[in-house]
């Protein structure tokens, strides 16, 4: 008689090892891979008997345990059903992680606050959350798998599993990264909608002209090109004339004071005499400095808005205007995701874009 449990047997349980444990972590294991539904019959305790390589004393001792904590409820001739607090208790036991491009710590601050978020979130609903760094460029380790139920990964680290990976092991949530129909969800930013934002504040503040700032070869990101295209749009809908736009790439470097320096030169051949909006919180924050050093005055003689990096924003002078990503909410929707995966069902939709805030402040 064939055995109605997968053949894939566990690793043999040893003699130190809680049986009864073991074979509750088992049955978990297997209500959750099968999707099984409340009032669905779990096989006979002989056949995890027989599959998990241990006595049925033990299996039945597990299926008492996991009565009490609410996964299964008890039917005549010593049958178990699944329960129908099932999916709350899935969700509870379910091992989520967390993966953001990084060596020692996260490398962009916008997932460090989306790291704080998703922990808070996880903390409200008694979840399991680890966080995993993966080094730029390199190839994600077949471990990202390993105790893993649930995996949420950031833009960068997006493109490296894409890259590498066929298949994947549990479902994936991608957080603001390229969009994947791989993936059981992608929760992203509307970047779109962020550059309409900020168009929509300066045409409010009366701006004739504006000079949109990025760094050189950031364009072709899709986020940056993205808020460029929005801003863009909403400009010229409130009908000012193409020519009142320009575009200024800023070379890019990793040592901020040679930023500053590209910046600077950039202004001494460009004398400033449009607003700004300046796609990045870090290149926004040293906009603002050089524009001090210059004793341009702020919001007096022209305005600035960026992009992200409120928390520097808010220490420059004048504190900056800007648009800042929901991490808050992106983590909110994520975790609604990984509901439900523990309820078995599709996503509500495998695109989900999270409106970003405005930052109302002095530059702008």
């Amino acid at each position: 008689m064939n055995n109605p449990i997968d053949s894939n047997r566990p690793e043999q349980v040893t003699t130190k090892t809680n049986r009864r444990d073991f074979a509750s972590e088992q049955i978990k294991h297997y209500i959750r891979s099968h999707r099984m539904q409340p009032g669905e019959l779990l096989p006979p305790i002989r056949a995890f008997s027989e599959h998990l390589d241990i006595s049925r004393d033990a299996v039945w001792r597990a299926l008492r345990v996991l009565q009490e904590e609410k996964w299964v409820r008890p039917k005549a001739n010593k049958r178990y059903l699944v329960s129908d607090d099932v999916y709350t208790e899935i969700l509870r036991s379910l091992r989520v992680r967390a993966v953001f491009s990084g060596n020692k710590y996260i490398y962009f601050s916008g997932f460090r606050r989306l790291a704080d978020a998703l922990k808070k979130e996880c903390d409200y609903h008694n979840l399991e959350l680890e966080i995993n760094l993966l080094p730029l460029e390199e190839e994600p380790p077949e471990s990202i798998w390993k105790d893993c139920d649930a995996l949420l990964i950031g833009s960068r680290s997006s493109s490296a599993l894409l890259k590498h990976s066929k298949g994947f092991d549990v479902p994936v949530i991608g957080l603001d990264a390229d969009y994947s129909d791989r993936y059981f969800a992608n929760i992203v930013t509307d970047h779109h909608q962020g550059g309409r934002m900020a168009a929509e504040r300066l045409i409010l503040q009366g701006s004739k002209s504006i000079c949109i700032a990025h760094f050189g070869g950031s364009e072709n990101n899709p986020r940056i090109k993205a808020r460029i295209d929005g801003f863009r749009l909403a400009w010229l809908e409130a009908g000012r004339p193409e020519d009142s736009l320009t575009v200024a790439p800023i070379e890019w470097d990793e040592n901020n004071f040679k930023v500053a320096l590209n910046i600077q030169n950039y202004l001494k051949s460009h004398p400033p005499k449009s607003d700004f909006f300046v796609t990045d919180g870090r290149l926004a924050v040293t906009f603002l400095e050089v524009l001090g050093f210059m004793d341009v005055s702020i919001p007096e003689g022209l305005r600035l808005i960026g992009y992200d990096g409120a928390q520097m924003g808010g220490m420059a002078s004048p504190p900056m205007t800007t648009i800042q990503q929901d991490m808050d909410k992106i983590a909110q929707m994520a975790i609604a995701r990984v509901g439900q995966i523990a309820e078995s069902s599709e996503g509500e939709s495998p695109l989900v874009r999270v409106a970003p805030l405005l930052i109302e402040r002095l530059s702008g």
